[in-house]
């Protein structure tokens, strides 16, 4: 079992924003029912199944479902395998990274105000997943791999009707929910414009702007 948190990464978008306050942590016996409550969001950065009780599973999902927000990033659909629940929470599982490399992602729509300020499309350099179980019908995607940039050939490659989706946006109960694919590479937190996503992201987590 494993989990992880970028606990240098999140702080610097509480410094870019200085519309909230980022508690990093690898102790999974703060997702208490009691702690949850004084947070607005909970973000995953994990892998496996985490040693977590059945009343923190409860009090996690009972958080979200009540109007406060979850926010997934790369390996938190690679969580909880043995959990269906989860599932349904963040939207898809990791099923596989056959491409390290530098992608063309296609913003699916950019007047949504999340992407809004990526245009049509951008390159990343990155570990790019392929998502199975994917919750189509109930998510919003903001970003998808453009697959002319990549081998659809190569080893391990999964095409599934719904392509590659990077980022979407989903409800689960009252709350928010928001999860990407994007984010292996330390490059990547580290560029400009992945800060001010996932910085739209905990926003609008919080039902605050954008």
């Amino acid at each position: 079992m494993s989990y992880r948190f970028p606990r240098q990464s999140w702080p610097s978008l509480e410094a870019i924003s200085g519309a909230f306050e980022i508690t990093a942590t690898e102790d999974t016996s703060e997702l208490s029912a009691a702690n949850l409550g004084r947070y607005a969001a909970v973000a995953f950065y994990t892998s496996g199944e985490l040693p977590m009780s059945e009343a923190q599973k409860a009090a996690l999902l009972n958080f979200v479902r009540s109007g406060r927000g979850f926010l997934g990033v790369h390996s938190a659909t690679d969580t909880f395998y043995a959990w269906p629940d989860y599932l349904d929470l963040v939207g898809g599982y990791f099923n596989g990274h056959p491409w390290h490399q530098t992608v063309t992602i296609d913003v699916v729509d950019p007047r949504d105000p999340l992407v809004a300020f990526l245009g049509k499309s951008l390159q990343v350099e990155d570990e790019i997943y392929q998502i199975s179980d994917f919750d189509h019908r109930r998510s919003r995607v903001l970003m998808r791999l453009d697959p002319s940039s990549v081998d659809l050939g190569k080893a391990g490659v999964h095409q599934r009707f719904y392509g590659w989706p990077l980022a979407w946006t989903r409800f689960y109960g009252e709350g928010r929910v928001f999860y990407t694919a994007l984010g292996h590479e330390p490059s990547v937190w580290r560029d400009a414009r992945f800060q001010r996503f996932l910085t739209n992201a905990i926003l609008w987590s919080m039902r605050r702007s954008p």
